[in-house]
């Protein structure tokens, strides 16, 4: 990225300026002997200190200029933070201010010798303007550089302006200037192209065209590159290669068009609106792709990771891993975009302030949208069922079918959907049936009353052989026992747990050891009670006679 940018650099520097005969004064002895340390502060603090501090820093850049000194530029950085640049566009507001010291610097070399004595030195004065001209100095109100005196912004905005009044006016004896060059089109433009439409020449809009056309052919290279590059990919035995040069492939084409693109707009030599307008849109379209291509390498990283946690975890929650693919995709774009908006002279921190309040406002219009969406997070999370799990929850029994992101929804034993918002699942008593190892059953046979002991013991033991033979029954957890007299039956209890793995196998298994009971009470014999009752009157006394 560093060359890519040095070369924009010295592009700028070559070309945008206006066309004036190339400065060939001396500059004088005492300028390049006095050279004060890089590092010196740019005093602002009055006129004065503004005033001497812009002349003196020009006067080393055309120093430094005419000995191909590499400070030069930070000479005309120095010039240009006296400069109150708060009324030009954000986009390329560095190039428009370097533009406009250069053109203020030749306009004052032309019109006026600086007699600093006569400048103001107040602090509190809030405008100053040179004699004799409009060039004026204010006291800057910026949050960043308040107090500061300033050129003025409609000083800065003119500067062009003023230099097309003056620029055929002498250097006075002794000026250097503002180290405006002729720029390489004069050398070699014919005139008839010099003319053009919308402030932009004939030859900077057939330049233009080529340079589309360039971008187009880069556009090819790349996809042709990319194309031999999936064909080696696809000879290997791994397949995270191939999805990764599938995922780069698309972004990277479009992103080196618009890096062509980006890299050449400078050697146009647009200057003003159009020139604002066009290295916007090259801008955006730029950290548009950039963004593109860390949405798709995101996107391959995360399904990379999703699939490595998968054989080490098969039974990971599928949503959450799909959740935690788009969050890292949502992040690296993101973070792209507003590195593109801050790029392009955004203020991104008031960008992500305002964004803040406006989520604390949607939050709270939201609340139980997002209650349930950190509530379907958490089920994913700590897992209290899975889909097939029968559970009860809020008065609800039945089969997980789906765990989304708002509600659960459960299929009750009726057939019947009932949909439950997480927010509230989250917080209650969840009984998971589907996550026990055992299902117990509890049963009472009833036998008539006036069934022999002998009978009662041995019909107690079948059944406990009955039990002991099945291999879902739990062995260990069996009993079987004469428990009670009952109202109407003498009372046989059978305790015991079924290894089941669906309410479905549950009723077949019991289903069986009910009919091998059946078989044992014909055998033992024993016959099984129902309700019964037995009513006992008594006789009623004979009726007195009555009393004659």
């Amino acid at each position: 990225m560093r060359p890519f940018l040095l070369l924009v650099v010295c592009a700028a520097l070559v070309s945008g300026v206006e066309s004036v005969p190339a400065t060939t004064g001396v500059v004088p002895a005492a300028v390049i002997a006095s050279v004060p340390s890089p590092l010196a502060p740019v005093k602002t603090d009055h006129p004065r200190d503004t005033m001497r501090s812009f002349m003196a820093a020009m006067d080393h850049h055309v120093a430094a200029l005419d000995q191909d000194d590499p400070k030069a530029d930070l000479w005309l950085a120095d010039a240009v933070r006296c400069l109150d640049l708060s009324g030009m566009p954000a986009v390329g507001r560095d190039a428009a201010g370097r533009d406009a010291a250069r053109h203020l610097k030749e306009v004052i070399d032309r019109v006026i010798r600086i007699d600093y004595e006569r400048i103001p030195e107040d602090p509190a004065i809030q405008r100053w303007r040179l004699r004799g001209t409009e060039i004026a100095i204010h006291r800057s109100d910026a949050a960043d550089r308040a107090g500061e005196h300033l050129v003025s912004p409609d000083t800065v905005a003119r500067a062009r302006e003023f230099w097309l009044k003056v620029r055929d006016l002498p250097l006075l004896e002794g000026a250097v200037g503002g180290g405006l060059r002729p720029p390489w089109q004069e050398a070699y433009v014919p005139e008839i192209l010099r003319g053009g439409m919308l402030g932009i020449a004939w030859w900077q809009w057939i330049l233009m065209g080529a340079l589309i056309f360039v971008g187009l052919v880069m556009r090819q290279l790349v996809r042709f590159a990319g194309f031999l590059v999936r064909q080696a990919t696809s000879r290997t035995p791994a397949g995270w290669d191939d999805d990764l040069v599938n995922a780069l492939i698309g972004p990277v084409t479009h992103l080196g068009t618009t890096g062509v693109w980006f890299a050449s707009i400078h050697l146009l030599g647009i200057t003003g609106a159009a020139y604002t307008v066009i290295v916007f849109l090259i801008k955006a379209a730029f950290f548009i792709n950039l963004a593109y291509l860390a949405y798709k390498l995101a996107g391959f990283t995360a399904d990379l990771l999703i699939r490595r946690m998968r054989l080490r975890n098969p039974e990971l929650n599928q949503g959450l891993l799909l959740l935690l693919g788009q969050t890292i995709r949502i992040l690296a774009l993101a973070f792209c975009l507003l590195l593109g908006a801050q790029n392009m002279g955004m203020d991104v921190a008031s960008l992500i302030a305002g964004l803040g309040i406006g989520g604390l406002a949607f939050a709270l219009a939201a609340k139980d949208t997002l209650a349930n969406l950190f509530g379907s997070v958490m089920i994913m999370v700590d897992r209290p069922f899975r889909v097939g799990d029968f559970i009860i929850a809020k008065g609800v029994e039945g089969t997980v079918e789906d765990i989304g992101f708002r509600s659960t929804r459960v299929r009750t034993p009726a057939n019947s959907l009932v949909s439950i918002p997480n927010s509230e699942l989250v917080l209650a008593n969840i009984d998971n049936l589907g996550m026990r190892d055992h299902r117990r059953v509890r049963e009472v046979y009833s036998l008539e009353y006036g069934t022999a002991p002998e009978r009662i013991d041995a019909f107690c033991a079948g059944v406990r052989a009955i039990l002991a033979a099945r291999p879902e029954v739990k062995q260990d957890a069996i009993v079987v026992n004469f428990s009670a007299l009952g109202a109407s039956s003498l009372d046989v209890l059978a305790n015991y747990h079924l290894s089941a793995a669906t309410w479905g196998d549950e009723m077949q298994i019991r289903h069986e050891i009910l009919c091998a009971i059946l078989h044992l009470a014909e055998r033992v014999p024993v016959a099984f009670a129902f309700p019964t009752q037995v009513l006992h009157i008594a006789s009623t006394p004979a009726a007195k006679p009555a009393a004659g």
